[in-house]
């Protein structure tokens, strides 16, 4: 199995009730391990908690997904920029956040 290395969630998945499932939530009675029924409002509380806590938190507003610009390094930037990170107490996207915010703000027209 390779393991999922892009953004998260990602952009061609919906996380949603499928409406074509080979289970009839209606009809069947299904359980979580702790006893609870699952129904379509289990389905969808559980969703809505998947979106509300996958990933970082939003930079845009709670609850809305913050653009994103991906971009590649050569093996030395990424191990710099590790490394500074570490220094810093900062993560890798924090630094290239103000790297970038910065270099706009210098050369805002």
């Amino acid at each position: 199995m390779t393991e999922y290395t892009g953004p998260w969630p990602p952009e061609d998945v919906e996380f949603a009730p499928d409406d074509e499932s080979d289970v009839d939530l209606g009809a069947e009675e299904i359980y979580d391990r702790r006893g609870n029924r699952i129904d379509e409002a289990y389905v969808e509380a559980a969703v809505a908690h998947v979106r509300r806590t996958v990933g970082r938190p939003s930079l845009t507003a709670p609850g809305r997904r913050s653009p994103q610009v991906t971009f590649r390094l050569s093996p030395e930037e990424k191990a710099a920029a590790r490394a500074l990170a570490e220094r810093e107490g900062k993560t890798v996207s924090q630094l290239a956040r103000e790297a970038f915010a910065q270099y706009l703000r210098d050369h805002a027209a």
